[in-house]
């Protein structure tokens, strides 16, 4: 937003909506009881938050979907070594 590319700024945002919406949303489980619901309710806000962003060109809100992704990243990070150490090698 700040070198005022439009073109490349709707590409990275667009980018990260098809992201939470048709990766991480997509990927939870109905059935998953409420934490899905609550990982569903949050990627729907953050998708919506984005497209306000690149319609508003507003930064405080990809910030704010950054704050809001930010633990679930780490917790991701956090898992990825223990469940490597735990794979089976055969």
């Amino acid at each position: 937003m700040q070198r005022r590319d439009i073109e490349a700024k709707c590409k990275a945002i667009t980018r990260a909506v098809r992201i939470v919406d048709e990766g991480l949303k997509a990927s939870l489980d109905p059935a998953g009881g409420e934490l899905s619901a609550n990982l569903g309710a949050l990627y729907a806000y953050i998708a919506m938050r984005l497209t306000e962003a690149n319609l508003n060109n507003d930064a405080a809100r990809l910030d704010e979907c950054l704050r809001l992704m930010q633990p679930l990243r780490s917790a991701w990070l956090e898992i990825a070594p223990r469940a490597s150490a735990g794979a089976d090698p055969t």
